[in-house]
């Protein structure tokens, strides 16, 4: 079966693009491998799935004060099974919160950035792994 993916446009501040930046870095440093930027969105964004819903929810509220999102357009490649987990993220979100407005996919995939500069090496290079072979489990609940 062939591989499906699509690009996502990102609306990043220069804060924004920073926060891009430094989470590709940490991927790359943490991985040893020389990898795509949609592989950051992609491991970054696996990763939040984990989070607490408490958690998610409080620091979704706080995505929009950030800064981060803004008129620079950066195309990342994004897969299907990105695009399943963030629906993933965003009903539980709003199945969670019904009076709050649903979250948008640019604040999931920045508060999804931002988790991941936070989460260690070690569990970044796991769920790169599992995401690379297709497995996925819950290491990130130790990031933060």
């Amino acid at each position: 079966m062939a591989r499906q993916s699509r690009t996502f446009k990102l609306r990043l501040s220069p804060a924004g693009m920073d926060l891009l930046i430094d989470s590709h870095c940490h991927l790359i440093r943490s991985t040893r491998a020389l990898l795509a930027w949609g592989t950051t969105l992609h491991v970054a964004v696996e990763c939040l799935e984990k989070m607490p819903t408490a958690t998610l929810l409080e620091q979704l509220a706080r995505v929009p004060e950030a800064g981060l999102a803004g008129q620079e357009e950066h195309h990342l490649g994004a897969s299907r099974t990105l695009s399943e987990t963030t629906a993933r993220i965003v009903r539980r979100a709003t199945t969670s919160a019904p009076g709050w407005p649903q979250p948008s996919i640019s604040q999931i995939y920045l508060l999804a950035l931002q988790h991941v500069v936070k989460t260690d090496g070690a569990t970044i290079c796991a769920i790169y792994e599992r995401t690379k072979a297709g497995v996925l489990g819950d290491e990130c609940n130790k990031a933060d």
